[in-house]
């Protein structure tokens, strides 16, 4: 895993509804997963301020994997996945794939975790490294 950057930003307000809180800012915190010299796996987590001021261990991640310290923690509950195929022009195919073009296909997939009621949610994206030439 290769961490790119843990960001402030604004919270977009269709993630802020999806996550059902009233937040304006959250944390990106971006991350990129290889295999065999490929990058195969474009990840954004989403934690919005409430939910780092609760848990600040979150902004702290550094390197390490969220899912294992989520595994850590006895109070996660996990939603169901959710899948989508990214147009190019979607915010997060251009974050994945700063060049894609129409021809590009991207799957995609989220799940929203709860941390003792404070919601995480997690996009990654699936680059084209992993799809047949």
């Amino acid at each position: 895993m290769n961490l790119l950057c843990v960001t402030p930003a604004a919270l977009a307000p269709g993630l802020a509804s999806r996550m059902n809180v009233g937040d304006r800012r959250c944390l990106y915190r971006e991350v990129e997963l290889w295999c065999e010299g490929r990058r195969w796996i474009y990840a954004r987590s989403v934690f919005p301020d409430s939910t780092v001021r609760a848990h600040p261990w979150l902004a702290e991640l550094g390197g390490n994997g969220l899912g294992e310290a989520l595994a850590g923690v006895a109070q996660v509950q996990r939603e169901p996945l959710e899948y989508l195929e990214l147009e190019p022009v979607h915010e997060l195919a251009r974050a994945a794939v700063p060049d894609a073009t129409r021809e590009t296909r991207l799957w995609a997939r989220r799940k929203l975790y709860r941390l003792a009621g404070g919601p995480i949610l997690v996009q990654e994206v699936f680059l084209p490294a992993l799809y047949p030439s």
